[in-house]
């Protein structure tokens, strides 16, 4: 099937509970609900209201409120109340939608999009959006040190790909595969060299034109020309090469707009440092504060669109967002009513869930867990090593067990939502096959180590500790012995993985911003040689000329060489597309679901709790 061009994305709601509640659920999902009521006020008439409350619990704290400068979902999860983008996505159908720009318009070869923005909207420090604030923080973006840029993952350097150079194909010499000490070569090995030697011959001809225009600020594959106000209200950017997809990729929480006061100030490195602890942007909740693990937004009493919070009267005028790492302990919160819901419910207490009666909300599953195999490691730089490795875990076992029903094995790390189709060849679970590969490695049972985060659940890894476990057992049951590595996700468990120290095996995911493989396979390869061991002139020069393939069979073709390519090399091997879930009491009656995680609390319907009403 064709790479399709953004579409519309299905959403799902598990509703479990009294039959009022799913009622009042299912009314909200279809679209069709009346705005919930607010809270009855008090009985005494001269006591003040209580501002509508939601009260949700996340697994972890955010790292930073500059969304520009991180790649966590629970930065984002406050970020995305406090800002907004240029384009937004529909809640309901997932594809794109007027933001901050109005309206758009691209020029014929693809180099020139030209924005028009909202006129009248303001930044929560009184100041208006125009077109010189939004250059700003385009400027505030491309000049970002490297180091502040690695650490986004959603943001601009991964859409424009800044600091990329052209890749330097290699030679047909250099492609050759390393054979055996023998000389001898199976007939997988010689169709693998055959396939690729006619990859580098077909790269090599789209290598003779030429593949970018203009000057670059930075690297030589930079896909950002300029970005200038042609207008008080109008914004026009420039590229060096066509890139589809853009205004998809836009929708990015690291595309946020902040307001221009918020960008100076700050040491030369990042004058914008401010953002990092008290952002400034156009959402409709302002930022009030930071401190004993809770976060609080109160709604923006001048936000630009009052329909939005007019046509839905039970939208929360506070939310308090606390960081509570464990499913168990936020289960025992949402139980004793202490939280009007929080998020990544897992497997093991979702019996616990539907027996009390509550909401669960599930997300699509936009989403991929993998399992790094860095090839600094003597053994896992061994190809078969690797390969043996991906015939021991039962990948769908795991998905049976510890991750919600439906959830599916993955079999690449694209999920099935971009019509991307998977290598003919994928590793199955074979434990005889992987233990005859070790052998013939010779491999003596030298202990490999093994990392996984503590104190965490993420949307694609719940239940961090079981999951390692039942990958170990796999691993032990074939001979292959691990070093148990465990870091507390506040740690810097990321950072860990991913920096040349680290040379073992270690959980990780990634989890979708917009409809595109290139957003995934950018988000994860972004470090790949830190965090894999792993550099392939092949494969960067296939995925930077399947950027600007146009969306239809060309493109998925494109897209699906990738695929064989990180199929063969293995440096990561893909686990599970999971599907995540929120859990909440019954005065939260509606919650937009996102795959792409842009839950905006704008546009949550509930009442205040009991438990908080009087």
């Amino acid at each position: 099937m064709p790479e399709l061009p953004p579409k519309p994305v299905s959403r799902r709601a598990l509703l479990t509970g009294t039959l009022a509640t799913t009622a009042l659920a299912l009314t909200a999902c279809t679209g069709n609900s009346e705005p919930a009521t607010s809270a009855s006020p008090s009985a005494s008439a001269s006591a003040s209201p209580v501002p509508r409350t939601l009260r949700l619990a996340a697994a972890a704290p955010p790292v930073k409120l500059d969304p520009a400068i991180v790649g966590d979902n629970e930065s984002f999860r406050i970020t995305r109340q406090v800002f907004e983008t240029l384009v937004d996505i529909d809640p309901d159908t997932g594809s794109t939608v007027a933001g901050l720009a109005e309206s758009w318009t691209e020029s014929p070869d693809g180099l020139r999009y030209t924005f028009t923005l909202r006129q009248g909207v303001l930044f929560h420090d009184g100041t208006e959006l125009t077109a010189k604030a939004v250059v700003a923080n385009f400027n505030r973006w491309e000049n970002l040190s490297p180091q502040l840029r690695t650490a986004s993952s959603q943001g601009f350097a991964n859409i424009f790909h800044i600091d990329s150079d052209i890749p330097k194909l290699p030679t047909a010499k250099e492609l050759e595969k390393t054979f055996k000490s023998t000389g001898e070569a199976t007939e997988e090995e010689l169709a693998t060299q055959q396939s690729r030697t006619e990859q580098l011959e077909e790269l090599s001809k789209q290598f003779e034109t030429k593949l970018f225009d203009g000057k670059s600020s930075a690297g030589s594959a930079s896909y950002f020309a300029s970005v200038e106000a042609t207008g008080e209200y109008v914004v026009t950017l420039n590229l060096r090469r066509r890139l589809p997809g853009l205004v998809d990729a836009l929708t990015l929480p690291g595309m946020a707009i902040a307001a221009p006061s918020a960008l100076t100030g700050g040491p030369k490195q990042n004058p914008a440092q401010s953002l990092s602890t008290h952002p400034v942007g156009t959402g409709p909740y302002t930022f009030v504060s930071n401190g004993n693990g809770v976060v609080r937004l109160e709604i923006f009493k001048d936000y630009w669109n009052q329909a939005r919070l007019d046509n839905n009267t039970g939208h929360p005028e506070v939310a308090l967002i606390s960081a509570v790492p464990s499913p168990y302990n936020r289960e025992g919160a949402l139980l004793a009513d202490e939280i009007d819901g929080f998020d990544m419910v897992s497997v093991d207490i979702m019996r616990t869930l539907v027996r009390n009666a509550k909401v669960v909300v599930q997300r699509d599953p936009f989403s991929v867990l993998y399992l790094g195999m860095d090839q600094r490691n003597k053994w896992l730089a061994k190809p078969d090593f690797r390969m043996a490795i991906a015939h021991a875990i039962n990948r769908s076992s795991l998905a049976e067990k510890l991750f919600l029903q439906g959830s599916k094995h993955a079999s690449t790390l694209l999920p099935p939502a971009l019509s991307i189709p998977a290598p003919e060849e994928t590793p199955n679970h074979d434990a005889t096959k992987a233990k005859a590969l070790l052998d013939e490695l010779g491999y003596d049972g030298e202990e490999i180590e093994f990392a996984y985060p503590l104190r965490v659940s993420r949307n694609y890894l719940p239940l961090p500790e079981r999951t390692f476990a039942q990958i170990a057992d796999d691993l032990a049951a074939v001979g292959i012995r691990i070093k148990p590595k465990p870091i507390a996700w506040t740690d810097g468990y990321v950072q860990t993985v991913q920096s040349k120290d680290f040379n073992g095996l270690h959980l990780l995911g990634f989890s979708g911003g917009y409809r595109s493989a290139d957003d995934f396979l950018s988000g994860i390869l972004a470090s790949k040689e830190n965090e894999f061991g792993y550099t392939s002139a092949l494969l960067d020069s296939q995925v930077m000329l399947a950027r600007s393939v146009p969306f239809g069979e060309e493109r998925t073709a494109a897209y699906a060489d990738i695929l064989k390519t990180l199929n063969t090399d293995l440096p990561a091997l893909p686990l599970v597309f999971p599907i995540s879930a929120l859990a909440f009491n019954g005065n939260v009656t509606f919650y937009p679901p996102s795959p792409m995680l842009n839950e905006c609390y704008a546009d949550v319907q509930m009442t205040n709790s009991p438990s908080i009403s009087s």
